[in-house]
């Protein structure tokens, strides 16, 4: 009986980490961004948190841009906001935003996309995490 609880025990565990989603990773110039969409399926009219860590590797302080856009399967744009940024050197940053999707909302993966841009030697980055609605 022992066995069977400490089996079971297992499975939950490691089911948990297969259900969590993995962040997006991209990185360029010095820089590198993870993103997240949390959770990752909501009905319609519910909301989702989207949230990237932005971290300068390089050895120079960098200005930008963070730009949240979310794109429906039916092709319509939604700006979900955008935070300016100025990084000191092996500084990371935590900028977060909401997705309200409406009742009326397209079914189907939306595509959530996080872009950096700046001035001087900074790169422009972009990565997509995904949103299912239902």
């Amino acid at each position: 009986m022992r066995n069977y609880l400490m089996k079971s025990a297992l499975v939950v565990a490691c089911l948990g980490l297969v259900l969590v989603p993995a962040p997006v990773t991209t990185r360029a110039a010095g820089m590198d961004m993870y993103i997240s969409v949390s959770p990752t399926s909501v009905l319609a009219g519910e909301w989702a948190g989207v949230s990237a860590v932005v971290i300068n590797n390089s050895s120079s302080k960098m200005r930008m841009t963070v730009t949240f856009v979310a794109v429906d399967p039916c092709g319509s744009t939604m700006d979900l906001g955008y935070n300016r940024l100025a990084l000191a050197p092996g500084q990371s940053v935590l900028v977060t935003t909401a997705y309200p999707t409406s009742a009326n909302s397209c079914r189907g993966m939306h595509t959530v996309s996080v872009s950096t841009a700046g001035k001087g030697r900074n790169a422009g980055v972009s990565a997509n995490a995904y949103l299912e609605v239902q």
